[in-house]
């Protein structure tokens, strides 16, 4: 069922789709495998770099790997492109390897953006890293030994403040998920104006 209250006809021209898988290795590492994939319903015509597309054949095929350990350090970095408009593509592989050693936390997207260049690599490829670290957060939310866990044992064991207070509505510290959960990093809502 189509968002909203749409009455209008509409074409199927295109469809993305992003899949995150995380992972416990046997080592101790956490990972995500991410892949971004764009495809269209129709057939496109012949280029001079790939020749015809039939529906549903990949525009772009584009995946990354990434392995971190507990302080959330990337250990290992990869790219692959199985399907790409340009042979030229294939040539930012092996980049996100500049990433090996780089925390995740606060000021990441400058990280990345520090020790990757724009015309270095895929538009795609970063757009992907977005989905792959939050997912990397939800892989390790519920720690190594998950079964019968509360999300937020981890976090409320820490006595640490965990990342995602102030990062969205519900997170908010003046908030009442924050005041029930974390009541040590909980601030009063602000005041609210009289109106005359």
């Amino acid at each position: 069922m189509p968002l909203g209250n749409n009455d209008k006809w509409r074409r199927h021209m295109h469809t993305r789709s992003v899949q995150c898988d995380g992972f416990l290795r046997d080592d101790g590492l956490w990972e995500v495998e991410a892949w971004l994939r764009d495809t269209k319903p129709f057939a496109q015509r012949a280029d001079r770099f790939r020749g015809e597309l039939n529906p549903g054949d990949p525009v772009h095929d584009i995946g990354l790997r990434l392995a971190i350990d507990d302080g959330m350090t990337i250990r290992e970095a990869e790219a692959m492109m199985r399907a790409t408009p340009y042979p030229t593509c294939i040539e930012v592989e092996p980049i996100l390897e500049r990433l090996i050693g780089e925390r995740i936390g606060p000021g990441w997207r400058e990280t990345v953006r520090r020790k990757i260049g724009r015309l270095e690599t895929c538009t795609h490829m970063m757009e992907l890293l977005g989905p792959a670290v939050t997912t990397l957060y939800q892989t390790m939310s519920y720690g190594k030994k998950p079964q019968g866990r509360d999300t937020l044992e981890n976090q409320q064991s820490s006595g640490e403040r965990p990342f995602f207070i102030g990062g969205c509505h519900s997170w908010r510290t003046d908030g009442p998920v924050v005041a029930a959960m974390f009541p040590q990093f909980a601030t009063k809502p602000a005041a609210k104006d009289a109106k005359d």
